[in-house]
Order: structure tokens, then sequence, then C-alpha cells
């Protein structure tokens, strides 16, 4: 298993569960505490300086893992399930410029709050369309450029949809995309999942990335999540990719980054 960290791109204004500075230096102290890749939240990729991100890619040896869209919805309030056309027109061009950046760096997308509510939206069967229709255009989009798009769980506090691993893993299954597969957070496992360690058997199949954060959305063994159990179900189940860390920053970004890599890498390394 390889790990990275949340970080913030240059176009997001907002606080997030993500490194936030120069990514010359972010890239640079990640590298030194010694993550592998990052995991970039992105607001609009088409703002981003593409080149200058690979060059710092490159000259720290880090790989984009994936690309998180969560400020998209955020910043500038888009979902797949917005009433207004525009918005939702825009929420899905948003994913399709998500896509060509995570391309450009072999990675993948990740969708989380940008689905969008179903009930909350006001007529649940033609949010459900939505929804689905707007997944069915961005994977379409991505599979023309070999990009993976994953579904994250996400708790009944984010979003009123999709709340469960086993949920997911039946809609996904339902859509019958081809590069549609799931995420798993443990934080939004711990508040909606019966066992976390069922889950991760139940999404051996679909799961191709993990977030790790404790139950107080703090470093990973600050809290009540049981990580030695989860590392210990996926090393079992052959997992073998990347495991970011998405955790509230607290003062130093370095220090909680550092942190969070010293208790994890710990537990890997451990027979």
């Amino acid at each position: 298993m390889k790990l990275a960290y949340t970080v913030c791109t240059p176009e997001t204004k907002g606080k997030y569960l993500a490194y936030r500075g120069e990514i010359a230096e972010v890239f640079s102290s990640l590298k030194e505490i010694g993550y592998d890749g990052v995991e970039a939240f992105v607001r609009d990729p088409r703002l981003i300086d593409q080149r200058e991100f690979g060059r710092q890619l490159e000259k720290n040896q880090l790989e984009l893992a994936v690309v998180g869209t969560g400020p998209i919805v955020s910043e500038d309030k888009l979902t797949f399930t917005s009433p207004d056309e525009n918005s939702r027109r825009e929420a899905i061009l948003r994913a399709k410029a998500s896509v060509d950046f995570a391309a450009a760096f072999g990675a993948q997308v990740n969708v989380g709050k940008l689905r969008g509510d179903i009930y909350k939206a006001g007529d649940p069967v033609l949010s459900r369309k939505l929804r689905d229709e707007a997944f069915k255009e961005v994977c379409d989009y991505a599979l023309t450029k070999n990009v993976p798009i994953t579904i994250e769980p996400q708790c009944r506090f984010a979003v009123d949809n999709l709340n469960t691993t086993q949920e997911a893993i039946a809609w996904v299954k339902e859509m019958k995309l081809p590069n549609l597969f799931i995420m798993m957070d443990v934080f939004h496992m711990n508040i909606e999942d019966k066992s976390q360690a069922a889950s991760f058997i139940d999404g051996k199949e679909l799961n191709i990335h993990v977030h790790f954060a404790d139950n107080n959305r703090g470093i990973p063994g600050t809290g009540k999540i049981d990580f030695v159990d989860a590392v210990r179900v996926l090393k079992a189940l052959g997992y073998n990719r990347y495991i970011s860390m998405e955790v509230e920053q607290g003062q130093d970004c370095y220090r909680t980054a550092q942190r969070s890599f010293e208790y994890v890498n710990r537990l890997l390394q451990e027979e």
C-alpha cells in the first residue's frame, strides 16, 4: 500500500481537510515526510497551471493519486442534481475538467458531494435520474481518457444518498459502467456501516482508494477507529493501492501530515 496526503490546489479558497500552501513547498514537505503521492482537491482544474503542477510532482518524485471534487460543491454550490440546469451543466463540465487533469497524470477522479442530494433536492425520482445521467456522461467521457471514476459513500450529514458501502456497491453494479468504482472512507464507514471489516470485504472487487481519518476527523490513532484492524483487513484482501489522509489540519499542516504518516506507516510495516 502507498500513502498520499490531501492538498489544496491554488484556485481553491476554502478551508479543507487538506494541506494548503505553495505547491512547491507543500510537495517538498510531503516528500520529505515520506509520502508517495498526493490527492488534489480541485475547484476548477482549468485554472491550474498543469505544467507547473506536473513539474513539482516530478521534482519531488510524487504521484497524483486522486483528483477530489469537493471544492466544486463547497465553493460554487454545483452538483449533479441541482434544480438549475445551468448549474448542473457546469457541475458536469467541472467533472470532465477534473477527468482531463487526472488523465494527464494517470490518476482517478473521486465524486463525493458532487453527486448532489436526492431527497433534499425536491423530486427524488427526477434527482436520481439526473444523478445517474450525469455519472453516465462523465464516466463515458472518462473512459475515452482511461480515467477511473469513484463514488465515495458519505454519511447522512454530508449527503442524503449512497451513504453506506453496501448501498454504493449495489448502485455501481446497477449502473454497469466499466470505469465506475468505489472509494472507502473509514470516517464515514464508522458512522454508517455496521462493520468496517465486513465493508472492506464486501467492497474488495470495487474499492480502488481509501481515506483515513479518525472519528474526530483527526490524525489516525487519536480517536476511536480501529486502524490496526483496518490495515490488517486491507492487507489480507491484497489491497495494494493508495490510502489518503484526509484530516483536520490544525495549526500546523506539516506536523499533522508527519504524525499521520508516522502512525499509519508503522501499521503498514508491521507483520
